[in-house]
C-alpha cells in the first residue's frame, strides 16, 4: 500500500461529491483522486489561483474516469521507467542469490552474465523508444527497431566506435534483443502499465544460423600435441600453471560437450567419480547452464585430465588461501563473482593462477591456436572455445556410439539443434557406413 501523502494545511476542500481532494502546499495547489485498493493518484496543478485549481482538479478527475471506462492504464509509464524497474528487479534477484548460503542448482536466479547482458541491450531500447509510453509500443514499433539497430553504428565516427563492436548485428543478436523487448512489455503488462492493450505478437526470427566450425581430428591432434610443447615453453611458474589449466580445460570440453559457461561454473563437488557397467572408471559433471541442471557424462579419456586438474588444485590451495583476503578487497572484480560462496569443501574446479574463478580462457586459447597456425579453418571461419563443443558432437555422431537422442540429452540441447548445427557434418559418413554394411 502506498503511504498517503501529508496534506497541506493552507487549503483543503472536497470536490465532485468528495471524489477529489483539492489542497495546497506552499501556496501551490494539488489534487488527489482515489485510485482504488486504498491508493490515490496525485497531480500538482501548478497554480496559486483557487478557481483555476478547481477547474484543473475536476479535469484531472474526469480524465481518470474516462480511462477507467476505456480500461486504459490510469497512469502512463515510459518504457525507460519500465526498463529501470525491470533491471532493479533482476539486480535484487542477483544480489539475493549472491548472499544466499544455499547455492542449490534448482534455484531460479539471475546470473551476473545475464544481468550484464540485460543492461547492455537495454541501452539500445532506451535510446530507440525509451521516452514512449509503454502502452503505445506495438508491433510496428518492434518491427521498426530492426532497421534502426542495423544502422545504429553507421552514424559513429570511426574513432568513436566502442571496442569490439559489430557494425552489422547478427540475426541471432537481433532475435535476442527483440525477445528482451517483449519480455519487458510482458513485465509491464502484468503490472497493469499497459491497461487492456494486447501485447505485441510480432517476433523477429533469425534466418541465418551461425554454425561454429569444428576441428577435424587431424587439427585436434595437432592442437593437443602443440599444447604439450607450449607448456614446456613457459618461463614462469604461474604461466606454466595457466597453460596446464588451458590444456586440461580444452581436453575436458572436447570430450564432454559441455558449454563454456557450464565448465566455468563447476565446483569440485560437481565432479563425481563412478564406474560404468563395463567396469571403466569415469567422471560425471553436475552442470547448470542455460537449459537448467543436468548430468554430463564425458568420454572415459577425461579421467586423467580431471585427476590432473584436481591434483593441481590441491597443490595450489595453500597458496590461494593466503591470497583470499587480498582478492576479496577487489570488490566488483568479475573473477571473484561468487568466490566467497565457495567453501574449502566446494571450490571452483577450474581456477586461475591467483585462485579466482575462470571467466574466460579465450585469450590463452587464441594464443595457442596462433602458435600452431590453427586460428581458422580452410574456409576462413574463426575457431573459438565453442568449437570444442562442436568437435565433440560431430565426433560422437561420426563414431556412431550413441544415438542422437542420448547425445542431445547429454549436451543439454534438442535433437533439432543437433541435426541443424552438427548433424550435417557427420551424417554423410554415418550414412555411408550404414549403406556400406
Amino acid at each position: 500500500m502506498e503511504v498517503e501523502q501529508k496534506l497541506g494545511k493552507e487549503h483543503s476542500e472536497a470536490l465532485e461529491d468528495g471524489n477529489v481532494l483539492l489542497f495546497s502546499r506552499n501556496g501551490i495547489f494539488q489534487a488527489r483522486v482515489y485510485k482504488g485498493d486504498r491508493k490515490y493518484l496525485y497531480r500538482t496543478l501548478k497554480t496559486r489561483d483557487v478557481n483555476e485549481a478547481r477547474r484543473l482538479a475536476r479535469k484531472f478527475y474526469y480524465e481518470i474516469q474516462i480511462k477507467r471506462e476505456q480500461n486504459l492504464p490510469l497512469t502512463q509509464k515510459s518504457f525507460n521507467a519500465v526498463i529501470d524497474e525491470y533491471i532493479a528487479l533482476r539486480q535484487r534477484e542477483y544480489d539475493r542469490h549472491k548472499e544466499a548460503k544455499n547455492n542449490s542448482s534448482n534455484q531460479k536466479t539471475t546470473t551476473i552474465y545475464m544481468l550484464r547482458q540485460i543492461k547492455r541491450v537495454s541501452k539500445f531500447w532506451k535510446e530507440y523508444c525509451g521516452k514512449m509510453a509503454v502502452d503505445k509500443i506495438d508491433n510496428a514499433v518492434l518491427q521498426d527497431y530492426i532497421s534502426w539497430r542495423q544502422d545504429y553504428y553507421s552514424k559513429f565516427a570511426k574513432d568513436k566506435l566502442p571496442k569490439n563492436v559489430s557494425l552489422n548485428p547478427a540475426d541471432k543478436t537481433l532475435e535476442w534483443e527483440t525477445v528482451l523487448a517483449k519480455t519487458l512489455l510482458k513485465f509491464a503488462h502484468e503490472r497493469g502499465y499497459r491497461g487492456a492493450n494486447a501485447l505485441p505478437t510480432w517476433r523477429y526470427i533469425a534466418t541465418k544460423k551461425i554454425v561454429r566450425p569444428a576441428f577435424t581430428m587431424l587439427e585436434y591432434t595437432k592442437l593437443y600435441k602443440r599444447m604439450r610443447v607450449w607448456i614446456r615453453e613457459a618461463t614462469k611458474e604461474e604461466w606454466r600453471y595457466t597453460r596446464e589449466l588451458v590444456r586440461d580445460y580444452v581436453l575436458i570440453l572436447a570430450n564432454s560437450g559441455m558449454r563454456v559457461g557450464e565448465a566455468n561454473n563447476l565446483l569440485e563437488t560437481d565432479v563425481v567419480e563412478f564406474t560404468d557397467d563395463v567396469g571403466r572408471r569415469n567422471y560425471m559433471f553436475n552442470v547448470k547452464g542455460k537449459t537448467g541442471k543436468r548430468v554430463v557424462i564425458a568420454r572415459t579419456g577425461v579421467v586423467r585430465y580431471v585427476e590432473r586438474t584436481l591434483k593441481r588444485n590441491a597443490e595450489w590451495k595453500e597458496r590461494w588461501a593466503k591470497r583470499t583476503t587480498e582478492l576479496q578487497r577487489k570488490e566488483g572484480s568479475l573473477r571473484l563473482e561468487g568466490y566467497e560462496g565457495a567453501t574449502d569443501k566446494a571450490d571452483w574446479f577450474f581456477r586461475m593462477a591467483d585462485g579466482g574463478r575462470v571467466i574466460t580462457l579465450i585469450d590463452q586459447f587464441k594464443a595457442v591456436l596462433k602458435s600452431c597456425d590453427l586460428e581458422q579453418n580452410r574456409y576462413g571461419e574463426q575457431y573459438t572455445l565453442y568449437s570444442l563443443r562442436h568437435f565433440y558432437a560431430v565426433n560422437m555422431l561420426r563414431r556412431g556410439k550413441a544415438s542422437i537422442f542420448d547425445l542431445a540429452r547429454n549436451m543439454g540441447t534438442s535433437v533439432q539443434i543437433i541435426e541443424q548445427y552438427y548433424g550435417k557434418d557427420a551424417t554423410p559418413l554415418v550414412l555411408a557406413t550404414k549403406l556400406g554394411g
